[in-house]
């Protein structure tokens, strides 16, 4: 039995349509990029920068910097870069300037490239590992209930298939690649370790003679903070100050980010009067002037996005029209650290539209919208058919990609078995990516179009023996999580059943009730009365829901007990609620 409970083998659905194509050839052209992106290179140029006493940034060797600050006997690391084989690179490097021993880490919030490093830097050490109080919460989300959707999303938005394909990465915007969720040479391998002192507004402290501010200040994430060290006045931003327009939305998918208290954030940051600034992607900024008229140019351009997109939201206007309204003023749009190499300004009113009024236009008709397939196949009859579209398609493919992607997609979307349909929207995306300045829409077009052509697949990682020690460190809460988002509807329609879970090893036990087709999962004290009961281990049960075990042999060498002969029967049919 196949346990539909662990997000690291969930089936994804591909992209695309239909057979791979044979004729299409990768563009030369597409390999290269735009010129602006390809100059933009130059900022992740590998080298340690030294911007003030005691303090080193790695830049260029992950898609983060990380930030070592020497102390009196140990120093401290302001993120961790993505992955233990990115980190190991980084702290050999940092070893060229420091022996101390790492007394601190400091995540500046959940991202994975700023976190999975961290065992690299503790090394097996009782080491203090500070962050805000919701990160917890934030890399728990991630790991366990939306991974499958998230990691493939950003497997395309970050280019990560690209090589595979024949294809390549210029830069991914804030810095030059990810190598973290689909790595297969190490660098993919996990480090991360929960913090262990949490903070909710502001934690001033003394480590290693070192004094510093944590600070709360939501912005690309809720959790974001800032590092303030007062007697050198540097300020490390985290990812609220970038080299680009910052991602007030990001393409992989996200919950929405406040941009107006992002705005405060920034402004926030500059009231501080930094004398050197170094962000956790880019290059360190020197001198207080030139900081503040940076910090203040970003937060006037990030608040001028909201402000405006209320502005033409009052006037009636709906996300397709707003967006062709909203144009930075020219000084900001000119301006070095607000170029669309991660951001951009459309996507971002798309996002204040929705972070304010939803999903919902105000157009009636999109309400209940004819269904995809439908509306797909009625356009094709109107348009005198599939091989009438398609032509048109083919003669947009240079003066107008978009439209013929768009044209190629209502032939993809009604016949999934259209060969020709899939070369024309492959081709289209490529034209889009030749001259797409934005590197995460540019490794979307490329990695949709190596997936319409059949060179590439999207998938999650399976879980090997490295993931799933990974999954075996989050409490058993957030693994039980997951099977609320994993009930087959069809399969529990009707019914109404408990299970008792104990886990000996953690003292805890759950009463877990399917009813209404949904998943209740509640603590317990004691022992629930004429309960179905398995006692299981933490390690052996996620061992079981990520594959990495079978039931019949949990079973049959005690891993899995069950109270009674009875109850198997009843375990084995509760359980098949969340098969595939």
């Amino acid at each position: 039995m196949k346990l539909r409970l662990g997000a690291l083998y969930v089936a994804i659905a591909l992209a695309g349509c239909g057979e791979p194509p044979e004729s299409i050839e990768p563009s030369v052209i597409a390999t290269s990029g735009n010129d602006a992106l390809v100059a933009h290179s130059q900022v992740f140029e590998q080298r340690i920068e030294n911007p003030a006493p005691g303090v080193y940034v790695a830049i260029g060797y992950a898609l983060a910097n990380s930030i070592w600050i020497d102390g009196e006997d140990g120093a401290i690391v302001v993120d961790t870069t993505e992955s233990r084989g990115a980190a190991e690179a980084v702290l050999q490097e940092f070893r060229r300037y420091s022996d101390k021993p790492v007394k601190a880490i400091i995540y500046t919030h959940n991202h994975a490239d700023h976190i999975m490093g961290a065992s690299v830097f503790a090394n097996g050490d009782d080491v203090q590992i500070l962050s805000h109080e919701t990160l917890p919460k934030h890399v728990a989300r991630v790991t366990n209930v939306l991974l499958p959707t998230i990691e493939t999303n950003a497997m395309r938005m970050f280019g990560e298939r690209l090589a595979e394909g024949g294809e390549a990465i210029i830069n991914d915007g804030i810095g030059p690649e990810l190598k973290q969720i689909g790595a297969k040479d190490g660098l993919g391998a996990r480090g991360y370790l929960p913090p262990n002192r949490t903070f909710n507004d502001r934690l001033d402290l003394d480590i290693e003679g070192v004094k510093l501010s944590l600070i709360h200040a939501p912005g690309e994430t809720d959790d974001q903070i800032v590092v303030w060290l007062p007697d050198l006045r540097v300020l490390l931003p985290g990812d609220n100050v970038y080299k680009a327009f910052p991602n007030l939305y990001t393409i992989r998918g996200t919950p929405y980010r406040d941009v107006r208290k992002w705005s405060e954030s920034v402004r926030a940051m500059a009231k501080l009067n930094p004398q050197i600034m170094v962000p956790s992607h880019t290059e360190p900024v020197v001198g207080e002037a030139n900081i503040n008229a940076l910090l203040t140019d970003y937060a006037d351009a990030i608040q001028f996005v909201h402000d405006q997109t209320i502005r033409l939201i009052n006037e009636g206007l709906r996300p397709d029209e707003i967006v062709q309204r909203i144009q930075l003023p020219q000084n900001l749009a000119k301006h070095p650290w607000l170029q669309p190499f991660y951001g951009t300004v459309e996507w971002a009113a798309r996002s204040v539209y929705s972070g304010y009024l939803g999903w919902f236009d105000g157009d009636s008709v999109d309400l209940f919208p004819t269904p995809k397939r439908t509306k797909a196949a009625r356009l094709i009859a109107l348009m005198g058919g599939v091989d009438a579209v398609l032509s048109e398609a083919s003669r947009y493919l240079k003066q107008d990609p978009q439209w013929a992607a768009e044209l190629a997609d209502y032939v993809c979307t009604a016949d999934s078995s259209n060969t020709r349909a899939r070369e024309l929207k492959a081709s289209a995306l490529r034209a889009m990516a030749e001259v797409e300045v934005n590197p995460n829409a540019r490794n979307w077009y490329l990695s949709e179009a190596l997936e319409l052509e059949g060179k590439v697949v999207f998938e999650p990682r399976p879980t090997d023996a490295e993931r799933l020690a990974y999954a075996q460190t989050f409490p058993i809460e957030n693994v039980l999580e997951l099977m609320t988002v994993s009930l087959n509807p069809a399969k529990s329609a009707g019914v109404s059943a408990s299970v008792e879970f104990v886990f000996p090893d953690q003292s805890k036990r759950f009463l877990l009730t399917v009813r209404n087709q949904i998943l209740l999962i509640d603590r317990l004290n004691e022992p629930a009365a004429d309960a179905v009961r398995v006692t299981v281990n933490v390690n052996d049960w996620v061992a079981l829901v990520t594959q990495n075990d079978s039931l019949p042999a949990a079973l049959a060498s005690g891993r899995v007990a069950t109270d009674g002969v009875s109850d198997l029967p009843a375990l084995l049919k509760f359980l098949a609620m969340f098969t595939d």
